[in-house]
């Protein structure tokens, strides 16, 4: 009989029919099969289980050779959806409808096999059976592919509430920080680190993803979130992997500004660190390639934590500096600098810009007489490196 016809050569329907009858034989054996064959079903389901599952399929099957027409596809959909959601793999699921086809067909053969023109019949529908399976095979993996992604969409929307919460310390669902911490995999107790670098600062900064396969490549499990302004990341760190050994690696992967927060050991104190690793990204001048950890900012991140304050600081004691040329301005504030950094000697710090520490003396004696300030009072020592460190750190809104 050809697919034109309504039904199959009568002697192939007559043995579909004695596989419909024995079903439960048919759908057990099957089940047993497949087990043999993927193990991954012996832990997913019982074998009864299994049969079950697999009866509506054998029954769609049976029904294409006895119509003689390749069956809906609609069994096969829900199968592929219904595998999805329960996480069992897509090869997994194509490989046991090829082995229930196989024995199906085995079995049809078996009962034609006394009469030449059954078997000749047979063959005549085999194109049924096979063309059947294509179809659902297409089919089941079309849906489950679509509930895949579905449960890719709800995962990435789940991680991404998760990683919200747990650097801003604010959820909406009412779960604590311990428990977003344990769906992102993370410790609730341990050694962390929170770091904070400008965009796309870093060599692997484009996804969060390649961040933490960065780090997990060393051994070290971390998360991370891109925000408008900024990256961050929590790193839990090892015995082996101190913080010491990540401000190395980040310093050699930026290519801008990074703050780290200082160590800490409960997941619930994450949000302080993310404002200690934004307040020391932020006391590196911009512009800079620097890893800036929080202890060592302290006193900058006090600059930028008050940027008006500061501002109207640095105004009103660099005012007359601040109207000079920027050439000759710039030349002031770097020796200012490199006077601090030389801890107050002018000897130093003309080695470090490279001119006589007669010629230090003698800028910082235009200094004092622009500013006011006595270099040798610690009160005046104190206002002027608050003052240059709003300078650094707020050049824009120092210089108006």
């Amino acid at each position: 009989m050809t697919g034109d016809s309504t039904t199959a050569d009568a002697r192939v329907v007559t043995a579909c029919e004695l596989l419909l009858d024995d079903l439960d034989a048919v759908t057990l054996e099957i089940a047993q099969l497949i087990r043999d064959d993927e193990p991954y079903y012996v832990d997913y389901m019982s074998r009864q289980q299994l049969a079950d599952a697999i009866r509506p399929n054998i029954i769609s099957s049976l029904q294409s050779m006895i119509r003689d027409e390749a069956n809906s596809p609609t069994v096969a959909r829900r199968t592929g959806r219904e595998r999805a959601e329960d996480g069992v793999p897509l090869a997994t699921v194509l490989h046991a409808y090829r082995i229930g086809t196989r024995y199906l067909w085995h079995e049809l053969v078996r009962h034609c096999r006394p009469d030449p023109h059954a078997s000749q019949a047979l063959l005549g529908s085999a194109s049924i059976l096979w063309h059947s399976l294509d179809m659902s095979s297409e089919a089941l993996a079309t849906a489950y592919r679509d509930i895949e992604t579905e449960q890719n969409f709800r995962d990435s929307r789940f991680r991404e509430a998760a990683l919200a919460a747990l650097f801003s310390g604010v959820t909406t669902t009412g779960r604590g920080l311990a428990d977003v911490a344990a769906a992102l995999r993370l410790p609730k107790v341990g050694r962390f680190v929170v770091v904070a670098s400008d965009p796309q600062s870093m060599e692997w900064s484009r996804s969060a993803e390649s961040a933490e396969r960065a780090l997990a490549s060393l051994g070290v499990r971390s998360v991370w979130r891109s925000e408008a302004d900024s990256e961050l990341g929590l790193v839990a760190l090892t015995k082996t992997y101190r913080a010491d050994r990540l401000n190395r690696y980040l310093a050699s992967i930026t290519t801008g500004r990074v703050g780290v927060s200082d160590v800490f050991e409960s997941i619930v104190a994450t949000p302080q660190a993310v404002t200690q690793a934004l307040l020391a990204r932020d006391a590196a001048r911009p512009g800079t390639n620097v890893v800036m950890r929080f202890d060592e900012a302290r006193v900058a991140a006090l600059v930028t934590a008050a940027p008006e304050l500061s501002v109207g600081l640095a105004q009103r004691t660099f005012e007359k500096v601040l109207d000079l040329p920027s050439e000759e301005r710039g030349v002031l504030f770097d020796t200012l600098e490199a006077w601090f950094e030389a801890q107050g000697s002018a000897a130093d710090a003309g080695n470090l810009i490279h001119c006589h520490q007669n010629t230090v003396r003698y800028r910082l004696n235009k200094l004092a007489q622009l500013t006011c300030r006595d270099p040798r009072n610690p009160v005046d020592v104190t206002r002027l490196y608050l003052a240059l460190q709003a300078v650094r750190l707020l050049p824009e809104q120092t210089r108006g």
